[in-house]
C-alpha cells in the first residue's frame, strides 16, 4: 500500500503539469482505488493496481501528458549507453573477450564478433551480472548525468553474491484452471508441494547457461529503460532464437516498442520479433495479454523475465520454466522469496 500510494501521488504531480486542482482529483481518485482494492483483500498483483492508477491519471488528465516518464526514460538509456562506454573501469571486465566489451552502436544490427560471445561460463556471468546491473541502479538518481557516481553503484553488480533459489513444480496447472481467479489476476496458484531449493551461485548461472544454450526459442521480457540497454549483451548470443518483449503502453519507466531503437534494438534484432503485453500493466498478467503475446509464450520452451514486477505477477505460473534476474527491492518481495534487500536474485521455476 505505501508504495502504490507514492506511485498515485507521483502520477499526479506528473500528469497534471503544475495544475494543483488537477493534481488533486488525480491523487483523490487514485486513492479510491487503493481503498477499494485494500477492502477486497487485494486479489490482484500489485501490477495491476499500478496500471489501474495510471490509466485514471490519463483518464483524468484527458491524456495530457500521454507517457508522464518520457524525459526520465531518455535520460535512463542515454546514461546507460555512456555507462556501456566506461565498462572497463569495473575490475575483471577488462578481460573480457573483445566482442563482449564493445557496445554496440545505435543503428547497428550486431555486436562486432558476436561468434564469440558465451564462449565460457565465466563470459556467461559477467554478461549476467550487467544484466541485473541496470537493476541496480536507480535511474533517477542520476538524472543529472552523474557518470562517475552511477558507475560506482554498477561495480556492486560485479561484488554483489548471486542468490540462486530453483523452485521445481510439483505439479502441472492449466491455464484454463480457475478461470475466473486467471480473468482476474493472470496468475496460476502454486502448489503448496512445489520444492524450493537454494542453489550455490556458480552452479545457479551454470543452469541459467545451460537452459539459454539448450532452447529452441527463448521469450525475453523486458524491465526498465536504462536496463534495457545492459541485457544486449546477454541477450546478443541467443538472438537467432529470442522473441522480444516490452509492455505495450507506458508505464512508469518500463520499455515500449518507442524505446527499442535507442535502447540499441533494431528493427530485425530478434530472430523472433517483438510483442507487447497490450495490455500496459507493469508486469504479465496472462488473462488480459494480446493474443501475439500468449502465442510468443507458448511457443517458447524458455522464459527470462527481468525486474520484481515481472516476479510479481508471474511467480506462480507452472505451464512453462521462467528464469526470473532482479535485485530484491521491496520488502513485501524480499518476504517472499526470504532474501535479503539489495541482494541479487536469480530464481527458476519450474526448471
Amino acid at each position: 500500500m505505501p508504495c502504490l500510494a507514492r506511485n498515485a501521488t507521483e502520477l499526479a504531480r506528473r500528469s497534471a503539469r503544475g495544475d494543483a486542482a488537477l493534481e488533486g482529483r488525480i491523487a483523490a481518485e487514485g486513492m479510491r482505488i487503493l481503498g477499494r482494492a485494500a477492502e477486497d483483500g487485494y486479489p490482484l498483483p500489485p501490477p495491476c493496481y499500478a496500471r489501474q492508477l495510471i490509466d485514471n491519471a490519463l483518464a483524468t488528465s484527458g491524456d495530457a501528458v500521454p507517457d508522464p516518464w518520457a524525459e526520465e526514460k531518455r535520460k535512463s538509456t542515454e546514461l546507460a549507453l555512456k555507462l556501456m562506454e566506461r565498462m572497463d573501469e569495473i575490475p575483471g571486465w577488462e578481460n573480457t573477450p573483445e566482442a563482449a566489451r564493445v557496445p554496440l552502436p545505435r543503428t547497428a544490427p550486431s555486436l562486432r564478433g558476436s561468434g564469440t560471445l558465451a564462449a565460457s561460463l565465466s563470459d556467461f556471468e559477467k554478461r549476467l551480472r550487467l544484466a541485473i546491473a541496470g537493476n541496480i541502479l536507480d535511474f533517477s538518481i542520476y538524472a543529472d548525468l552523474d557518470i562517475a557516481a552511477a558507475m560506482e553503484t554498477m561495480k556492486e553488480a560485479f561484488t554483489k553474491p548471486i542468490c540462486g533459489t530453483r523452485v521445481r513444480k510439483a505439479t502441472e496447472v492449466s491455464l484454463s484452471r480457475n478461470g475466473a481467479h486467471l480473468r482476474g489476476s493472470g496468475t496460476l496458484a502454486a502448489s503448496s508441494a512445489d520444492a524450493q531449493e537454494r542453489i550455490p551461485p556458480g552452479d545457479i548461472v551454470a543452469e541459467l547457461k545451460r537452459r539459454m544454450d539448450a532452447a529452441k526459442s527463448i521469450l525475453w521480457i523486458f524491465d526498465n529503460c536504462g536496463e534495457a540497454v545492459f541485457d544486449r549483451l546477454l541477450i546478443e548470443p541467443y538472438r537467432e532464437k529470442i522473441t522480444l518483449a516490452v509492455r505495450g503502453k507506458p508505464a512508469f519507466n518500463d520499455l515500449t516498442r518507442a524505446e527499442l531503437a535507442e535502447s540499441g534494438y533494431p528493427e530485425g534484432f530478434a530472430a523472433g520479433g517483438v510483442v507487447s503485453n497490450d495490455d500496459g500493466v507493469p508486469g504479465v498478467v496472462d488473462a488480459t495479454c494480446g493474443d501475439a503475446f500468449r502465442a510468443a509464450f507458448s511457443r517458447a520452451d524458455l522464459i527470462v523475465a527481468k525486474g520484481q514486477a515481472n516476479f510479481e505477477t508471474m511467480n506462480e505460473r507452472t505451464d512453462k520454466p521462467i528464469a526470473f534476474l532482479f535485485l530484491a527491492k521491496c520488502p513485501v518481495v524480499c518476504r517472499e522469496v526470504g532474501a535479503h534487500p539489495q541482494t541479487i536474485q536469480v530464481i527458476l521455476r519450474n526448471f
